[in-house]
């Protein structure tokens, strides 16, 4: 049983999966999107950018409830994205 309509995800973009796009896309019916890619050594070592995602994350419930989103943390050491996440 599919719990939302898989038929409209809006895809990652580059630059462009910010809140305001993630906010747009969702009133035009999109079910599900995506965050731009963050990177693990910056939320682990930046706090002014873990902050700044996780407000956005915050301000995405709020503006959008019942709206889904994925989280992309990207990189290629496993550990370093296992923490990061």
């Amino acid at each position: 049983m599919t719990l939302f309509n898989l038929r409209y995800i809006a895809a990652p973009m580059i630059n462009q999966s910010d809140l305001p796009f993630r906010v747009l896309v969702g009133q035009h019916g999109a079910t599900l999107s995506f965050t731009q890619m963050l990177r693990p050594s910056q939320l682990l070592s930046d706090p002014e950018y873990l902050a700044f995602h996780r407000k956005d994350l915050e301000l995405w419930q709020k503006t959008s409830p019942g709206g889904r989103v994925v989280v992309q943390i990207c990189g290629n050491d496993p550990e370093q994205i296992l923490r990061g996440a």
